[in-house]
């Protein structure tokens, strides 16, 4: 059995300040909401000393109306903006009278969700006009292509009469408005606005949430994200912008569109508030049940499809009122815990609870709103939506949180294990320190002399790969390299390119200007090509004297010649400086390219880059040959 907890009010408050504000928030923005929505439709003619007929057996005609008395005529008992739920054809009698000027004006019936609508305009009997809609047909077929049904009167300077019948399996209303086309574009202008911005936000929100399910792979976030997506289908086919917009050639879906999507929008709701206020770590059957509702939806879904609409409809609202008012208990029960999160949620799902509940009893007929209905849910939907979003950044923060005091409480706690290993470690060698003091010094003796041993092999070893003078690795690194990769490119089947390279007339460099000069110059050369080379995998070697080799895996032919031809020019740019004198050299190189066959020798490679550095030499130096394995094969 729950029990309160003794908070004095002032603490409660204190602790729920932010809660308080945003409901204050709320109630002043439905109050401003309910008298702008009175603004944006603005007052118009509604048809007055309208006649009513409820047609059984469905045995009229217009012929058989027209000729009738009107003792078939009756006045409606009740609203004709909500006559309930009821699968009867019904029909409907009333004037417009002339305004002087004349001026064009539109008949609009304010329910997107009639199957069949047929009126006709007649005067002294006789029919001036006559239209079809409703939702059994093709958008494309409706007279005016607008979300309600829409119809143009004849301009005519005495009253006309007017006959409607209309048929829904769903929701009758007939709210008949009497518009000049002046007044309906600046109504429609303004609906417009509206109308966009809330079904942007609702885009705004689903698309922005379902990004963030894609980044982080949080469901919480796909469940939010699919529930505003089908609130917002759901209100849109309410009003007709989904069969206008959306789905304009599916009759069928439009038929169907309210069960579809109102139930997805209620079964992703109910997993939504399982996830995100976790409701198992306080109770897993009461976590266990929220799920089991939320499948009941599904179910719901399917049902629909084959259920008469009315019967639907009734079914479907006793079980979000019910299925709302259990989720608001479990929410509050929550925030009665102690989750703060609860408290906001128990105001969002309040919001929207409360305006579907009036929108179920207006459309069962047992109160009636000035509102449209679908402005009821559009303004409930939009706050719960916002709001929603708050408190799933508040807890996405608050779990981010969490993990994080998690992680450093782990950390301190290792770091407390470590010290208390170490401080272990330390009395266990106090303790046998004096018995194993000489085997320890000559073990540690032992390991000084082979630590000193390693590092001296490991220098040995790095010096024996690089060369003296230059930094770069030498000919015997350059060999092995050479070998590792050629076995690769046959691996791999992968192109190896290897470069020759040679200074130009480096003999007279040295015989001219000293030794010195010259192996300033071969540094120069040597920190040319490895600053130029950017893979990891490409590598330099000083191959002898002025000789340099480049291997290049992965790497064509047109790829090499491109990068050793920039080498070239950048070489033969470069003024070296060295004993006071500036001197200019030039480089000659040779690539070969191949993918290593296992049918022909390793060295294969390296002795065509070499053929094609001699190729270099003779064209005169100071450019670069290069050629592909397949191609000297194919000439020879």
């Amino acid at each position: 059995m729950l029990t309160l907890p003794n908070n004095p009010l002032s603490v409660i408050l204190s602790k729920n300040w932010l809660l308080l504000i945003i409901s204050i928030f709320c109630i002043a923005f439905i109050f401003a909401a309910t008298n702008f929505s009175t603004l944006i439709r603005p007052n118009h003619t509604v048809a007055q000393d309208v006649d009513h007929l409820v047609d059984t057996k469905k045995q009229y005609s217009i012929s058989n109306i027209l000729s009738s008395t009107d003792n078939i005529w009756e006045e409606p008992s009740q609203d004709l903006t909500t006559l309930g739920l009821s699968n009867e054809l019904h029909w409907f009698r009333f004037t417009i009278s002339h305004i002087l000027p004349v001026q064009s004006r539109l008949l609009e019936i304010d329910n997107a969700l009639l199957d069949s609508v047929n009126i006709w305009f007649v005067q002294d009997n006789k029919i001036l006009a006559e239209y079809q809609g409703g939702d059994t047909l093709a958008f494309s077929q409706r007279s005016v292509a607008h979300e309600n049904f829409i119809f143009s009167v004849p301009t005519s300077e005495r009253p006309i009469e007017v006959y409607v019948n209309t048929y829904s399996e769903g929701p009758m209303g007939l709210p008949l408005n009497i518009w000049t086309q002046n007044e309906y574009l600046e109504f429609t202008s303004k609906s417009g606005l509206m109308m966009g911005g809330f079904f942007g936000l609702m885009l705004a929100m689903g698309l922005s949430n379902l990004l963030f399910f894609i980044t982080t792979r949080s469901p919480i976030f796909l469940m939010y994200a699919g529930y505003v997506i089908f609130l917002g289908l759901t209100l849109s086919a309410l009003q007709g912008l989904g069969y206008r917009y959306i789905w304009p050639n599916a009759p069928w879906l439009q038929q169907h569109a309210v069960g579809i999507f109102a139930n997805l929008a209620v079964c992703l709701s109910i997993l939504f508030c399982d996830q995100l206020l976790n409701v198992r770590t306080f109770n897993t059957k009461l976590s266990t049940f929220l799920k089991m509702t939320a499948y009941v939806f599904l179910l719901g879904l399917i049902i629909s499809l084959f259920i008469p609409l009315q019967v639907f409809i009734k079914a479907f609202l006793l079980m979000f009122c019910a299925s709302g008012v259990f989720i608001l208990a479990v929410a509050i029960w929550l925030w009665i815990q102690g989750l703060a999160i609860a408290g906001f949620y128990t105001l969002a799902w309040a919001i929207l609870f409360v305006s579907g509940f009036a929108v179920s009893l207006n459309t069962l007929n047992i109160i009636n709103f000035n509102l449209p209905a679908y402005y009821l849910l559009m303004l409930g939907a939009g706050i719960e939506t916002v709001l929603l979003a708050l408190i799933l950044a508040i807890s996405h923060n608050q779990q981010r949180q969490a993990l994080h005091n998690t992680q450093a409480t782990l950390l301190h706690k290792e770091r407390q294990a470590q010290h208390a290993q170490k401080d272990m470690l330390a009395l266990q060698e106090d303790a046998t320190e004096e018995l194993e003091y000489k085997v320890q010094e000559r073990t540690l003796e032992l390991e000084v002399a082979l630590r000193e041993l390693s590092e001296t092999n490991r220098e040995l070893q790095e010096k024996n790969t690089l060369d003296a003078l230059t930094g770069i690795h030498n000919r015997s690194y350059f060999d092995k390299k050479y070998q590792a990769e050629v076995r690769r490119s046959r691996r791999e089947q992968t192109q190896l390119s290897v470069v020759m390279m040679d200074i130009d007339h480096f003999k007279n460099v040295n015989d001219q200007y000293g030794h010195l000069v010259g192996d300033e110059c071969i540094k120069t050369v040597a920190n040319t090509l490895k600053k130029a080379l950017k893979r990891p995998s490409d590598d330099v070697s000083r191959y002898g004297g002025e000789e340099f080799a480049l291997t290049l895996p992965s790497t064509d032919l047109e790829g090499a010649l491109v990068l050793v031809e920039q080498l070239r020019a950048e070489i033969e740019k470069t003024a070296i400086q060295a004993e006071g004198i500036s001197v200019n050299i030039t480089i000659s190189a040779g690539i070969g390219t191949a993918i290593a066959d296992l049918n022909q020798p390793e060295d294969i490679i390296l002795a065509l880059a070499d053929k094609q550095l001699y190729a270099a030499k003779n064209a005169g130096r100071n450019n670069v040959q290069g050629s592909h394995l397949d191609d000297i094969q194919q000439q020879d």
